[in-house]
C-alpha cells in the first residue's frame, strides 16, 4: 500500500455527523460519471435519507475516507439480520484520487468491518456487460479478483429499462380485469385493510397461502410493510401500487409497487409484482404493472424511463417485463470474499 493510502482517516458515516454526511454527499455526486447512463442521476434527498433510514430487517455500517481535510473514497455496508454476509452497498474512491491504492484500503476496511460486526463473509453484486448490450467497465470485476474476491454461487440477475418515448405499452390502455377481480390503488402507505395481505405477499413471494394470512399477531405481521414504507418517506420517495381484490372473499390477490425520489422527475424504479400461488394464472400481473403506469403517469406525468431488476429463476418475470418492452441493459454478478483482510 502507498503512502496516500496508509495516510488515510476513517470517519464512520452517521445520520447526525452532518461535516461527514456532507462530504460523502459531494463525493457520491461527484463521482456520478461511474454511473451508467441508463441508471437514475443521484438524489440529495434519497441518499441523505438512506444513511438514517435502513432497508427493513437490516442495518448499515459506512465510513468515509479522509486524505487531510478531503473526503477521497467512501465504504457502506448493508447488514441483513441473522446473515453471516455484509453486503456492499458503496466502495467508492473519488475519480482524481484513483490508482493511489485508495481503493485497496477501503476494500481491506470494508472487510474488517464486515468482521467487527460478526459477519464472515462480504459479498458484492458486480455490473456485467450483456451480449450486443452496452458497454459496461469490467473494472470492478478486475479488481475483485485481484484482491481475492470470487464469482458466488448465488442468483445471478438482470437489469431491464424501458424507454417510454420509445415503446409504450399502456398506448392501448389497461387490459381489462379478470372477472372475479377488482383494481385497488393507494400510495406510499398501504390502507390498514390490506398491510397483513401485502406483508405475506411480499415476504413469500405469492407461495404462502391465504388461509395463513389470519395467523399470528398483526402488529408483527405487518411489521415488514410499516418499515419499508417508514424508509421511503424517510429518504423522500413516493410510491405507486395496484392490488388485485379477490371478489368472493375480498382477499389480496396480488399487487404491484413502483417508487421514485424525489429529485429525478424523469425516472421510475419498478419494484416488487407478485401474485398469490392461488390466482394466478389469469393475468393478473400484467393487469397490475400497467394499470400502475396509468397510476404514476396521472401524478408523475414527466416519468419516462423505468428501471426493473430480477433475478435469472425469476423467468415469469423477465418475459413479461419483455413483451412489456423492457430491454436488458445489462447483468448483475454476486462476488463474495471472506472477511479476513487480505495480505
Amino acid at each position: 500500500m502507498n503512502d496516500t493510502a496508509a495516510d488515510l482517516r476513517f470517519v464512520p458515516l452517521e445520520a447526525d455527523d452532518v461535516p461527514t454526511v456532507d462530504a460523502w454527499l459531494r463525493l457520491t455526486t461527484e463521482s456520478a460519471e461511474d454511473v451508467p447512463l441508463s441508471a437514475a442521476p443521484h438524489c440529495a434527498a434519497d441518499l441523505t435519507g438512506s444513511v438514517r433510514f435502513a432497508p427493513p430487517d437490516t442495518s448499515l455500517a459506512g465510513e468515509v475516507a479522509f486524505l487531510g481535510g478531503q473526503a477521497v473514497g467512501a465504504l457502506r455496508l448493508v447488514l441483513p439480520d441473522g446473515a453471516p454476509v455484509a453486503v456492499v452497498d458503496q466502495l467508492l474512491t473519488a475519480p482524481k484520487e484513483r490508482r493511489q491504492g485508495i481503493g485497496t484500503a477501503l476494500f481491506r476496511r470494508a472487510r474488517s468491518l464486515a468482521a467487527e460486526h460478526g459477519r464472515t463473509l462480504l459479498v458484492a453484486d458486480v455490473v456485467q456487460a450483456l451480449p450486443g448490450g452496452p458497454v459496461r467497465d469490467e473494472g470492478p470485476a478486475a479488481f475483485a479478483a485481484a484482491l481475492g474476491a470470487t464469482v458466488s454461487d448465488g442468483p445471478e440477475g438482470v437489469h431491464q429499462w424501458l424507454d417510454l418515448d420509445r415503446h409504450d405499452p399502456s398506448a392501448g390502455g389497461v387490459p381489462e380485469v379478470p372477472a372475479g377481480y377488482r383494481l385497488q390503488r393507494w400510495g406510499t402507505v398501504t390502507p390498514d385493510a390490506f398491510a397483513i395481505a401485502v406483508s405475506e405477499l411480499g415476504q413469500s413471494l405469492g407461495a404462502s397461502p391465504p388461509e395463513t394470512w389470519g395467523e399470528g399477531p398483526d402488529a408483527v405481521r405487518t411489521s415488514h410493510v410499516r418499515r419499508y414504507e417508514r424508509m421511503r418517506v424517510g429518504r423522500g420517495r413516493r410510491a405507486y401500487h395496484v392490488g388485485a381484490v379477490h371478489e368472493a372473499t375480498g382477499e389480496l390477490a396480488g399487487f404491484t409497487s413502483a417508487s421514485k425520489t424525489t429529485g429525478n422527475p424523469e425516472h421510475l424504479l419498478q419494484g416488487m409484482t407478485v401474485v398469490a400461488a392461488a390466482h394466478r394464472g389469469h393475468g393478473l400481473g400484467l393487469v397490475l404493472k400497467l394499470a400502475n403506469l396509468a397510476h404514476v403517469r396521472e401524478y408523475e406525468p414527466r416519468v419516462r424511463l423505468i428501471e426493473t431488476a430480477n433475478a435469472d429463476d425469476n423467468r415469469p418475470m423477465i418475459a413479461l417485463n419483455e413483451a412489456m418492452g423492457f430491454v436488458p441493459q445489462e447483468r448483475f454478478v454476486s462476488w463474495e470474499a471472506p472477511d479476513a483482510p487480505a495480505l
